[in-house]
């Protein structure tokens, strides 16, 4: 049985999480089309704008879409970093380093799960690799392969696998998907980022308290220059 309901095809979503302590900012991609990476940019500047501390990253259910928009927005957050490599049949890799500017810089939580694929995963892949952020949720799906499509007779084709996708420290996606951080044996909310969302609270939780330890790190480095001056 199908249940009728409106659908949401917006591609970016943000809304502001606040409590007492910490203003975090959530940030929902479901798919990489060609008009995301300049979303992302205006959705970070918004967040900025609220001042928000850290980001709550949703790639769940993203299956993916278009490689090179997962690679764009991987430079939102990352500086002169791998992003993913590329190997062919021969064993030739070919690396993809994101550039030195980024939109944000701050503490980040990465929520993924089994529907998590291809280009959602290379760009979960990057984060974690490059201790970017933590993963957060259930193992992803495990699509790593290019294809190219050949025509043949009769309006017919065959796609060509031609290389396959690997994550910054060499692991391949691939029928193996990425492994999460930090697993969530929690059921998952029938819409995503509401209030009733488990996954998303345990999110916050956990980027509170890296909040508050960058917090104590930083009074630690003050005081530590102050005894040093005296």
């Amino acid at each position: 049985d199908l249940e009728r309901r409106p659908v949401d095809l917006r591609p970016v979503r943000t809304k502001r999480l606040r409590d007492e302590s910490h203003t975090i900012g959530y940030l929902r991609i479901t798919q990489f089309s060609e008009s995301v990476p300049k979303k992302i940019e205006e959705a970070l500047q918004e967040l900025k704008d609220k001042e928000v501390e850290g980001i709550i990253l949703d790639l769940r259910n993203n299956s993916g879409g278009l490689v090179s928009s997962g690679i764009a927005v991987a430079d939102s957050f990352l500086s002169e970093k791998p992003v993913v490599e590329t190997k062919d049949r021969n064993g030739i890799k070919d690396a993809i380093i994101s550039q030195k500017e980024t939109s944000f810089d701050g503490p980040m939580v990465t929520l993924v799960n089994k529907g998590t694929a291809s280009a959602s995963e290379i760009l979960a892949g990057s984060l974690q690799d490059n201790k970017r952020s933590t993963l957060m949720g259930e193992q992803t799906y495990g699509k790593g392969l290019i294809q190219s499509l050949k025509s043949l007779e009769e309006e017919s084709g065959i796609a060509i696998t031609v290389a396959s996708y690997l994550t910054p420290k060499g692991n391949n996606i691939q029928g193996k998907g990425i492994i999460p951080d930090k697993i969530l044996d929690l059921p998952e909310a029938i819409d995503y980022g509401n209030t009733e969302d488990k996954w998303v609270r345990n999110a916050e939780i956990f980027l509170g308290s890296l909040l508050e330890k960058n917090e104590v790190s930083n009074t630690n480095n003050e005081l530590n220059e102050e005894n040093l001056e005296t």
